[in-house]
């Protein structure tokens, strides 16, 4: 885990709509492999991509002008929490990271991710990341959350210490949604005793596990 970092992304409208969410709506091996292919993409990257056991991959991707991500792009074997409307929804493995302009048309022809993220281990989540809100109807209105009948842990727990997504990032003392993409590093104020010797990418995977025993796991949705 020396080298791997956590990533926060918005999902924005894409995730909304069925066409055009390629995190559930994968894309075949093949397809990528071509789209590698007509640009003379990296021979290592087709290769591995050809020998994966995986027929479909989910892609999702971000733009070369996403400031926050141009010192220290997502590599393959980082983790990625994608988000919409204050809410982490997807979890994820960077399985390659490429350039393949011929895959714009997935997303119905819009150019403004220069960079594709393959991604693997992808799973469905509900965490919420709000503060001050009535946490059931908040949860009532979002778009991804579960019936409220299989969330209760979720919401009581935000409800006993607004506790959720904001707390296993490191960001409980912040105010506001999060804006654009960014790299998760808890700061030292935040950690625990038993966390400052930990790196941010187990200390994050670390508190997820505690939310998703506390939750009774309620946070999973299903695995894509």
């Amino acid at each position: 885990m020396a080298d791997q970092n956590v990533f926060v992304m918005a999902g924005g409208t894409g995730v909304t709509i069925p066409y055009l969410n390629t995190i559930e709506k994968k894309i075949s091996r093949s397809i990528i492999v071509s789209a590698l292919e007509s640009e003379n993409g990296d021979l290592n990257d087709r290769k591995e991509i050809l020998e994966s056991i995986e027929e479909s991959f989910s892609v999702w991707g971000y733009s070369e002008n996403d400031n926050n991500l141009k010192r220290n792009p997502p590599k393959s074997g980082d983790v990625i929490f994608i988000t919409n409307n204050n809410a982490a929804i997807y979890l994820a493995t960077v399985f390659k990271k490429i350039e393949a302009k011929e895959l714009d048309y997935v997303w119905a022809g819009r150019q403004s991710w220069k960079y594709k993220l393959i991604l693997k281990n992808v799973i469905r989540i509900f965490i919420p990341y709000p503060l001050d809100v009535d946490i059931e109807k908040w949860c009532d209105a979002h778009p991804f959350a579960p019936s409220l009948s299989r969330i209760q842990n979720i919401n009581k727990i935000y409800k006993d210490r607004e506790e959720g997504f904001r707390h296993i990032i490191g960001r409980k003392n912040q105010t506001g949604p999060i804006q654009g993409a960014l790299t998760v590093k808890i700061p030292d104020n935040d950690k625990q005793k038993h966390e400052e010797e930990m790196k941010d990418i187990e200390i994050v995977l670390s508190r997820l596990d505690t939310y998703c025993m506390l939750t009774h796991f309620e946070c999973i949705v299903k695995e894509i």
